[in-house]
């Protein structure tokens, strides 16, 4: 009898512990990426081995086999890369020496003993894992997603309000100080508040929405909610998220007509409350005010246009030469904006590295290094041009979609994408055919849809598609939709 209750008791506490760390990922995001990525190892040791001590039922979507190719490829690809010189290092050593920083010619020696490519691809290994494990533990009814929204509101909540108060105070609750337009709060010195917001704030909204029988009382909590997350969100500092996160709400009022009176308001609040910092604030006046020139790229692209046919091929190479004589035109200084901005030059890096590899790409994480010998050649192009460099270095792109040619190659951009779009098509298949019997699964479907899409976004700067905060992110919002996608699947 005792070692019938002590084995019921340790199949309990198994089943608790990877409940504990599922659930704990929103807290996990906010402490650290050191502690996502412990998490996120304990967490599939620990469903693996549940799964295999219960033997519980698990599915095998079709859609694995695209990943399971993709890392194949990935992998086989970095090897090569790396064990070969010859297919990667040759062009880059022969630059070496006339390098005036050494530090460069360093990092080119050093390179794979300090960030060991060729495993760290192999690893990606674990988000394949991952949403294994998340599709069969939902399966087998383990997980439970409001639960899960739970947590995402409860941590969100506590972000926003110390976003708010580091703005108001100076000095978040941890002291953590703001800095000029940007108010961190717990994440410190990392900026990555507003991604954090626009990730997990819609779980959020939802957990609230499905929760709550009193309408006055919840709709009157949604609202605060909402507006609250909003103007965190605007006062992390972070612009694009902070886009993305509107066009978030856009698409949730497309999608859900209960929430349009509230999501109107809190906007109406939002834009309020955004006009009055903008207008007093002088950093998010510079700030605001610079983004709206860089965004403006339809503008830019007709203005350029109408000043080639004005003036015709050899006059717009002259106007290209004396553009920085042009600085009291409102127009040209958007152009240049454009152009010299950093995340832009991060982009022509990638594409100009993609353009010689086409194909297959240089690896994993080859832009780090790989951008050394660009900038080299570019800087030597432009010794007597006195212009400023197209180029820059970063650790990666700035962009999955650039990030994905310029290290995969065609074949690997062509494989994730695949694997976008045919997520994307069963998702609104599937809510287009049970849009006449919603119940509270559909409604729950709805912003792990809206997630999705945002992240997938192309037009926009990102993390690496493949480190662990982004990267665990997205693939547990992806193993969460897949398991909704798989519910007449099984083996």
């Amino acid at each position: 009898m005792f070692k019938l209750k002590t084995y019921k008791n340790q199949k309990i506490s198994e089943i608790h512990l990877v409940q504990i760390l599922f659930y704990s990922f929103p807290l996990a995001f906010i402490v650290g990426n050191l502690i996502v990525s412990l998490n996120l190892i304990l967490f599939i040791f620990a469903s693996l081995f549940l799964i295999k001590r219960k033997q519980l039922k698990y599915r095998f979507n079709n859609l694995y086999w695209i990943l399971i190719i993709f890392l194949a490829y990935f992998f086989s690809s970095t090897t090569l890369h790396f064990l070969i010189p010859e297919l990667f290092w040759n062009s880059i050593l022969s630059e070496v020496p006339t390098w005036k920083n050494q530090s460069d010619s360093e990092r080119i020696y050093n390179f794979m003993n300090d960030n060991q490519p060729i495993l760290r691809s192999f690893l990606i290994l674990r988000f394949l894992i991952l949403i294994f494990v998340i599709d069969t533990l939902f399966f087998n009814k383990i997980l439970n997603l409001k639960k899960f929204f739970f947590s995402s509101l409860i941590c969100t909540s506590f972000v926003s309000v110390d976003i708010i108060f580091q703005y108001v105070n100076w000095t978040d609750i941890f002291g953590y100080k703001r800095e000029g337009s940007w108010n961190m709060g717990p994440f410190g010195d990392e900026w990555i508040a507003g991604t954090y917001l626009k990730n997990f704030s819609f779980f959020s909204f939802f957990y609230l929405f499905m929760n709550y029988k009193n309408k006055n009382l919840n709709n009157f909590l949604i609202f605060i909610l909402i507006t609250a997350h909003l103007v965190a969100g605007f006062l992390s500092g972070n612009r694009m998220p902070m886009v993305l996160f509107i066009f978030g709400y856009f698409l949730t009022f497309l999608l859900m007509k209960n929430f349009r009176l509230i999501m109107s308001s809190s906007i109406i609040v939002f834009i309020l409350i955004f006009s009055f910092i903008v207008k007093n604030d002088p950093y998010y006046k510079n700030s605001y005010t610079s983004f709206k020139s860089f965004i403006n790229i339809l503008k830019i692209k007709n203005i350029s246009e109408n000043i080639q046919k004005e003036n015709g091929e050899e006059k717009e190479k002259e106007s290209e030469e004396n553009s920085s004589n042009l600085e009291k035109d409102e127009m040209p200084k958007k152009i240049i904006l454009l152009r010299q901005s950093g995340h832009n030059r991060v982009f022509r890096t990638a594409i100009e590295m993609w353009k010689e590899r086409p194909v297959t790409g240089f690896g994993f994480k080859s832009f780090r290094i790989k951008c050394a010998e660009i900038i080299e050649k570019d800087r030597k192009r432009k010794e007597t041009e006195n212009k400023a460099q197209d180029f820059t270095c970063a650790n990666h792109p700035h962009n999955y979609y650039l990030e994905l040619l310029s290290e995969a190659g065609i074949i690997g951009f062509i494989l994730i994408t695949l694997f976008f779009l045919i997520i994307l098509k069963d998702s609104f298949i599937y809510l287009k055919k049970h849009t006449k019997k919603i119940n509270s699964n559909i409604i729950l479907l709805i912003p792990i849809i809206i997630s999705f899409f945002l992240e997938i976004w192309p037009i926009k700067s990102t993390g690496s598609f493949f480190t662990s905060w982004g990267a665990t992110f997205f693939w547990i919002n992806t193993g969460i939709l897949l398991s909704f996608l798989n519910k007449k699947r099984s083996t």
